[in-house]
């Protein structure tokens, strides 16, 4: 008994010895195996194609969505890679209704954007370019530099060094009015390629909103009125009044008869409150106005 113990201590004590010198497999690396295993699907895959089957195998059947979902992705992200790139290299300010932001840009230029107003522009701003997209109306406060201040908004194009100006581009009106400096207006949708210059005190109009119209000077010391709280009008149709009132104070206005839109009026509206404007207005264009459920209605 004695030597059996002997004998089994001296075997566990080999074992013990040899075990030091024995390396385990390393843990299972799952990317490197998942890897593998796709080599494999596409090497069954090629297999199938030059093999034809009457009958698709479990592998067809696993191989053929795979596919079709690599395929798709592929041709996704083909088509969709300049917008994701547009996206991500470009900044936009956006206003609501009844809202005015004031944007500083990296150039140090400052923009008032008017409500229900946006622009945008691309990186390197400031270094490689000064390239601004205005959907609605903004007011320029340009900071000189080198590098020319572009303004780009539908029709046609604003070009400055550094100035102070007004671009507004509606549906129902476009024009630009210079208060300091100079800046120079070119059509973009005309063959002719028509160019104005304008100088302080100077406005123009677009003509269906393609052509430059004729240079006009204005004298309004406040002028863009809706910088300092007030409507300026000049000739102006009482729809297009109605549109900005809508924009300004987030409201809805409607006339009882649609000849009552083509009303032209003239004048200053202090309009810091909605009351105020429209009993202004309803005294220049000679009109009533009443409110039902969620509307303003002239008549």
């Amino acid at each position: 008994m004695k030597d059996f113990k002997s004998k089994l201590d001296r075997e566990m004590k080999r074992i013990w010895v040899e075990s030091a010198h024995i390396r385990l497999p390393e843990p299972l690396n799952v990317d490197e195996s998942w890897m593998r295993l796709e080599q494999r699907m596409e090497i069954e895959e090629s297999k199938i194609i030059d093999t034809p089957s009457s009958k698709p195998s479990i592998i067809q059947s696993f191989l053929k969505p795979k596919l079709v979902y690599v395929i798709a992705t592929v041709l996704a992200l083909f088509v969709l890679t300049p917008q994701v790139f547009n996206h991500f290299t470009t900044t936009t300010i956006i206003t609501d209704r009844a809202q005015i932001k004031k944007v500083t840009l990296p150039d140090g230029s400052v923009i008032s954007l008017n409500a229900e107003s946006k622009i945008s522009y691309k990186r390197n701003y400031g270094t490689r370019h000064r390239n601004i997209e205005l959907f609605g109306e903004a007011f320029f406060d340009v900071k000189k530099g080198k590098i020319p201040f572009i303004v780009d908004f539908g029709p046609a194009t604003v070009e400055v060094v550094g100035t102070k100006f007004n671009i507004r581009n509606r549906q129902d009106d476009v024009e630009v009015a210079v208060i300091q400096g100079t800046v120079k207006v070119s059509e973009k949708m005309n063959e002719q390629n028509t160019e104005a210059v304008l100088t302080k005190g100077q406005l123009i109009k677009m003509i269906d909103k393609t052509k430059i119209g004729q240079t006009t000077n204005f004298t309004f010391k406040e002028y863009p009125g809706w910088i300092n709280n007030n409507l300026i009008l000049r000739n102006s149709k009482l729809q297009t009044v109605c549109n900005e009132i809508e924009r300004k104070f987030d409201v809805k206005i409607e006339f009882e008869s649609a000849d009552l839109g083509d009303i032209t009026i003239s004048g200053i509206i202090e309009a810091s409150d909605l009351r105020t404007v429209l009993e202004t207005l309803s005294v220049l264009a000679q009109r009533s106005y009443r409110f039902e459920k969620d509307t303003y209605i002239i008549f």
